[in-house]
């Protein structure tokens, strides 16, 4: 995973009022949260509030983590606290909230005294812990487990994880090259909802920067990236115009990284006719999956976006388009003309063609030819339900051995984990799935689904 999430830590215990006296627990229990924050550290960098008992420091905790711009607090109970302490944090902080209900024992012991039983209940105080959030509008998740139980521990880990995404997500900068695809209604979004509801901002970059900095690439630099690429790749296409592509691909990577983009989509089409640049860019846009900068086709700047969060997650992530139904296999097949990320392909498998779709002034620019290498994938499409409502639309299944046709263009076959075809276009159809859907190895649907809860967005898993 790239991002780490940055993990604010309210551990809590009511150990001496008036009418409490167990304050000789105070070093056990500082010792208890010191354990509980270390634990945590495996997952990210910890803030930690030390032990909290009064509201006082509940506010210190609040302020110490608004300061720290945490990215969740996870709040754990040793044993049963006043609600109004819990409370006095959340009221004054806004970062997604993970109620770990946990403790250290499996059970108590016949011999066990008090002072196990202090360190061990805090499922006491969970009712109204999880009541002040009900009842202030605030969304949390919960996971109730043993203190080492690895199941526990992966829930907590995944939850953390979704949170980084958020934050991931809530900075990115996506460049839009262009308009997208004319007439692609699915394509079609408010940008300030996606601001406000996702995160991303959308940011307009100029055709011209591009052909412009196509024309400013040293020769130099040209001749290194296809060499590189023909040792990598099986490059089956006229010398010149892939001379002409590699160039696109280092404009596209300058101008990128100099605006400082996360992510990057653009109307493919716009350079054909223009006479510096005069191709398509497929092998260029592409080429940015495979080093980081996930890039979609057409001005599909959402699923650009579901790219980000894939990627955060897997490491890497590509462009898919549903193509033709595989009745007999019970599968579809999976492409993009073009257009895809070659990390993710059959080892040695990859091929750079030119374009049969599309003929700038320049000629039939490169794009990669290559099937995607056989396992588990998880498809995620970002959608738009009308009046600026977003969802996810999930899907998990497996890639198939999928011998590449000559299409020019990266191309798979998938199958999902238990519904026949049929139905599954069915379901991923209604549930309102653009025709393009960003996609990983692995299987991410609990991470997204706590992504879209943080959110506040809609999910649907097919």
């Amino acid at each position: 995973m790239s991002a780490k999430a940055k993990i604010g830590v309210l551990v809590m215990a009511l150990l001496e009022d008036a009418y409490n006296k167990t304050a000789h627990m105070r070093p056990a229990a500082t010792e208890a949260a010191a354990r509980i924050a270390a634990a945590l550290g495996e997952y990210g960098t910890v803030v930690h509030a030390g032990l909290v008992e009064e509201e006082h420091q509940a506010a210190a905790a609040a302020r110490l983590f608004n300061a720290e711009d945490v990215d969740i607090i996870v709040a754990v109970e040793l044993a049963y606290t006043k609600g109004i302490v819990p409370a006095r944090c959340f009221l004054d902080t806004t970062a997604p909230v993970l109620v770990w209900n946990t403790q250290q024992i499996a059970r108590l012991g016949e011999s066990d005294g008090f002072d196990v039983v202090m360190l061990n209940s805090g499922m006491a105080g969970m009712p109204e812990l999880t009541a002040v959030l009900i009842r202030t509008g605030r969304d949390f998740s919960i996971v109730t487990s043993r203190f080492d139980d690895p199941a526990g521990r992966q829930q907590v880990r995944e939850v953390i994880q979704a949170a980084a995404v958020r934050r991931r997500l809530r900075t990115a900068k996506v460049g839009l090259v262009g308009h997208p695809f004319e007439g692609m209604t699915d394509l079609m979004f408010d940008a300030l909802s996606l601001r406000q509801d996702v995160g991303p901002v959308v940011w307009p970059v100029e055709p011209e920067t591009i052909s412009v900095r196509f024309g400013e690439i040293p020769q130099a630099d040209v001749d290194a990236l296809v060499a590189t690429e023909r040792g990598r790749y099986r490059v089956d296409m006229d010398p010149g115009v892939f001379e002409r592509s590699a160039r696109m691909a280092l404009a596209l990577e300058s101008v990128a990284r100099e605006q400082h983009l996360d992510a990057f989509t653009a109307f493919d089409q716009v350079w054909l006719s223009d006479p510096r640049v005069g191709i398509i860019p497929s092998y260029g846009t592409g080429r940015l999956c495979e080093i980081g900068i996930p890039a979609a086709p057409e001005g599909d700047v959402a699923c650009a976006v579901a790219q980000i969060a894939l990627q955060e997650l897997a490491g890497q992530a590509t462009t898919l388009e549903n193509y033709v139904i595989d009745f007999e296999n019970n599968a579809v097949m999976f492409s993009h003309d073009g257009h895809g990320n070659p990390a993710l392909a059959v080892p040695r498998g990859v091929a750079v063609k030119h374009s049969i779709y599309y003929q700038g002034v320049a000629g039939f620019g490169a794009g990669f030819e290559f099937a995607y290498e056989p396992g588990p994938i998880t498809n995620l499409a970002l959608v738009t339900t009308g009046e600026s409502r977003w969802r996810f639309v999930i899907s998990e299944g497996e890639l198939l051995p999928f011998p590449p046709r000559p299409i020019s263009a990266p191309q798979t076959l998938f199958r999902h984990d238990s519904l026949p075809i049929d139905e599954w276009c069915n379901a991923w159809l209604m549930a309102g799935a653009t025709h393009h859907m960003g996609a990983a190895r692995g299987r991410w649907t609990r991470h997204l689904l706590e992504l879209a809860r943080m959110l506040g967005i809609d999910a649907v898993v097919v």
